[in-house]
């Protein structure tokens, strides 16, 4: 979101002694658009010697993309001081999102115009209210197992841990207005992701957009849209946010567990033509012979995108 300032003179009369004060008031006014970026930066340990690169580079990427909600995975930086320094720089004011410390994992700081409530933490996920000027906004943030650490199966019972917290918190506020983010650790097309029993996470708009549900054996599950399939099959780097290659028999080189969910209910108000990779700021490349810079930034690239709050 772009915030708007608009500056009034304001004419202040003391009915009780008569005086007169003429003042210059700013009133910022929100944009229609809230700017999202998920980005895991790889550097859990805040000393890490690429820590002063990631936050630079995260400077660069809030100010360059106005960017109203940044989420972070990996991080071991203090999240106060980031915002300490965006502030001297963005015409934007932020602040930390809220932890309670039960998920270390996921940090991330929030355009101080919005507001926010009931934080719902498990070790590897959060899940938030956002007060949007529109409506409200559940934000469903994970970091999930890795691969090199966990097998599927336990990459897919963490995920429908995952997708029943986010049910049952929407059962609370009787809202599905949500999107999930984060760096899921499994391809689109796995089915952690696929399967109605996990995320439910389908990649045709049609098969979504009016449909917020599918039975299954006489079980309802609802679906998410995941427009994440896009970046498969594009032919220009980046192709999508992590590249890994083992020299396994099956290799797909290029991989897209840093992903975007959103429910059918903010279709409306999401443009997936909209949603980009960032490979670069005017200051920092974060492509290093055609892979992720993983010596000075991160093994991932951020991944960005925006909904349009009046369609909330």
């Amino acid at each position: 979101m772009l915030n708007y300032s608009i500056i009034l003179d304001v004419t202040i009369i003391s009915k009780d002694i008569g005086i007169v004060n003429h003042e210059k008031r700013i009133i910022i006014i929100p944009g229609d658009a809230m700017n999202i970026v998920f980005w895991n930066t790889d550097i859990s340990n805040k000393n890490s010697p690429k820590a002063n690169s990631i936050n630079d580079c995260l400077v660069d990427i809030i100010v360059e993309n106005n960017v109203d909600l940044l989420i972070l995975a990996e991080y071991g930086g203090d999240v106060q001081a980031l915002c300490n320094i965006v502030n001297l720089t963005s015409r934007m004011q932020y602040i930390p999102i809220p932890n309670l410390g039960g998920c270390e994992r996921i940090k991330g700081i929030l355009n101080n115009v919005y507001q926010t409530e009931a934080p719902h933490e498990q070790s590897h996920y959060q899940i938030l209210k956002v007060k949007t000027v529109f409506s409200e906004l559940i934000v469903a943030m994970i970091h999930n197992h890795s691969k090199i650490r966990a097998s599927s199966d336990k990459q897919k019972t963490a995920l429908q841990k995952f997708h029943r917290a986010i049910r049952d918190y929407e059962d609370i506020f009787n809202c599905q207005n949500t999107i999930a983010i984060g760096d899921f650790n499994v391809n689109p097309f796995e089915i952690a992701c696929v399967s109605a029993s996990a995320m439910h996470a389908i990649p045709f708009f049609e098969e979504v957009q009016g449909k917020p549900t599918r039975i299954v054996d006489g079980d309802i599950y609802r679906k998410f849209y995941n427009p994440t399939w896009k970046f498969f099959g594009n032919r220009s780097i980046p192709y999508t946010t992590y590249h890994y290659n083992k020299s396994d028999t099956v290799e797909y080189y290029w991989n897209a567990f840093d992903q975007i969910m959103i429910r059918p209910s903010l279709m409306n108000a999401f443009d997936e033509n909209l949603i980009k990779i960032i490979s670069e700021t005017k200051n920092h490349s974060l492509i290093k012979k055609g892979k992720p810079n993983r010596d000075d930034y991160s093994d991932h690239l951020p991944l960005f995108c925006t909904l349009k709050e009046a369609f909330l």
